[in-house]
């Protein structure tokens, strides 16, 4: 999707937000979205391979976790992918430990 396209999509979803609750509602969404997604191309990128794409090693993936995050919006929960050696969620967890 491409600028424009992006900034005619908000501009198409801000018509149904009327309340600060729709906001922040629409803001969680828009949040755990963009989250996921990047959470998901990192394990892409550990993997070294897309997902539904064959493997020449033996890590692959191996489901999700559900962790709670905390944003400015309030808490929601994101879906965390795992692989089976488990060295994905270490990573993840260094990361969150570092913050």
């Amino acid at each position: 999707m491409n600028r424009q396209e992006l900034e005619s999509f908000a501009r198409e979803a801000a018509k149904s937000i009327k309340t600060e609750k729709d906001l922040s509602a629409f803001s969680q969404m828009l949040t755990k979205i963009t989250v996921e997604a990047a959470l998901n191309a990192e394990l892409d990128d550990h993997l070294g391979y897309e997902k539904h794409q064959e493997s020449s090693t033996e890590n692959s993936r191996n489901g999700f976790s559900s962790k709670t995050l905390t944003t400015e919006y309030g808490q929601f929960d994101v879906d965390i992918p795992r692989d089976r050696n488990k060295r994905f969620a270490d990573i993840f967890k260094t990361l969150n430990k570092a913050n």
